[in-house]
């Protein structure tokens, strides 16, 4: 009798503790931290010297196309010695590990501590072969991390093809993207929509919006910055009104939008990043742009996304706009 129930403890114990090993392998914690923050762990003396630099340099250099100055991350630095758990469920972790008998390596994980969660570790011998490593690897680093952040808002506003603006889309431009439920069609023509979303913090207002047009593909000229931005001039001109009487958005002629080159989908796809304001009017902010060709219809598609938020920061607002537009599909 004894054996038997000691045998069927074991079975039960084991039991139980491998269904709890293959929970906690499946279910991990809720990621922490804001959309555009990087928790880098490294010790104080290294940040204080080559390493903490070359991560500075990469990480905290200028957003373009922003009013104001803002950094492309906010940087929160702890020493290995206050890492502690509560900090791990972080979304973005660099992790600098300082060891003269280690190779130098960097490695990128996903679902470290927490779902959705990004991790890169660069181990290195000394200070300065960790800045080597940080510098020589800046630009892919960075890309990373921008774009787990995408992938993040991505999947937040995964797009609802059963929604009238899904709908509308579909039927009046023949695409898709996911997009945000609080936004409303503001205004739509033939290959035209102006989509809105309008509310406040505090007594503050913010609006995020997409312009979304299309037109004839007829050369390749098309997509030099000075033939975007005039196209987006005649259409704002026409169709995005001022406050003010005869007041209507334009691109800031000082400022000549900063082009990138990207592959969207398989698609080739001009980026443009630049700053509008109201002629006539004192409104203004940062747009980002994405224009590509339909090869099948013979047509470039632009979408645009704008941020007016005069008394927040605005890159967060902005890279919400661009996440949803690199979503784009037809």
């Amino acid at each position: 009798m004894n054996n038997k129930f000691l045998l069927f403890f074991l079975v039960s114990f084991s039991t139980l503790f491998y269904a709890c090993d293959e929970t906690n392998e499946r279910i991990l914690p809720s990621m922490s931290g804001k959309s555009g923050e990087l928790l880098v762990v490294i010790d104080t003396g290294y940040w204080s010297n080559q390493s903490g630099e070359a991560i500075r340099q990469t990480f905290m250099q200028t957003q373009v196309g922003l009013p104001q100055q803002e950094a492309i991350f906010d940087i929160i630095h702890v020493p290995h010695r206050s890492f502690a758990r509560i900090l791990q469920t972080n979304r973005n972790i660099i992790m600098v590990e300082i060891n003269a008998q280690e190779k130098p390596a960097i490695s990128i994980k996903e679902n470290v501590w927490s779902e959705g969660q990004l991790v890169a570790t660069i181990v290195a011998k000394n200070d300065k072969n960790a800045a080597e490593i940080i510098e020589k690897n800046s630009q892919n680093l960075l890309d990373y991390f921008n774009e787990k952040e995408t992938q993040r808002l991505q999947k937040k506003y995964k797009v609802n093809k059963n929604s009238k603006l899904a709908k509308e889309l579909e039927e009046k431009l023949k695409l898709s993207m996911h997009i945000d439920d609080l936004f409303y069609i503001a205004k739509e023509d033939t290959n035209f929509i102006w989509l809105r979303k309008e509310y406040s913090m505090g007594e503050h207002p913010i609006s995020q919006g997409f312009i979304i047009y299309t037109y004839p593909y007829d050369n390749d000229s098309i997509f030099n910055v000075h033939q975007l931005t005039a196209k987006r001039n005649a259409i704002t001109k026409k169709y995005i009104p001022g406050g003010a009487e005869g007041s209507y958005m334009t691109t800031y002629e000082e400022y000549i939008p900063k082009e990138r080159e990207i592959n969207l989908k398989g698609n080739y796809a001009k980026e443009l990043r630049g700053l509008w304001h109201v002629q006539g009017d004192f409104m203004g902010g940062p747009f980002v742009s994405y224009s590509m060709v339909d090869e099948h219809r013979n047509r470039v598609i632009t979408i645009d996304g704008y941020v007016y938020a005069p008394k927040f920061d605005k890159r967060e607002y902005l890279r919400e706009l661009q996440a949803l537009a690199l979503t784009v599909s037809f």
